[in-house]
């Protein structure tokens, strides 16, 4: 119970870590997440559910993709949002090829 209570009261300090990052980090970390969420939701049975599934990838990832080369160069002097790039480089935004 004292658990489920400590973690009520820090969600409000998680929410706005995300806020106190740079607009251009927080957009990235969008794509990044949406980018891996539709890499993992193929489905080879619904051509329709493909089509929808390969535009998101293309664009999620394809737009993470530049973010990820143009952020590494533009925070390379500063480590702590440096790490926050590098740890939502994931692999679906690493490995997309158009």
């Amino acid at each position: 119970m004292k658990l489920l209570f400590a973690l009520l009261l820090s969600l409000p300090l998680l929410a706005g870590a995300k806020q106190k990052l740079p607009a251009d980090v927080a957009k990235f970390i969008d794509n990044a997440e949406m980018c891996e969420h539709f890499a993992g939701e193929w489905d080879d049975n619904d051509k329709a559910r493909q089509r929808e599934i390969t535009q998101a990838i293309e664009q999620s990832c394809g737009a993470a993709q530049q973010q990820l080369k143009r952020l590494r160069v533009k925070y390379a002097k500063q480590p702590e949002i440096r790490k926050v790039i590098d740890d939502h480089a994931n692999d679906a935004v690493r490995s997309f090829r158009k």
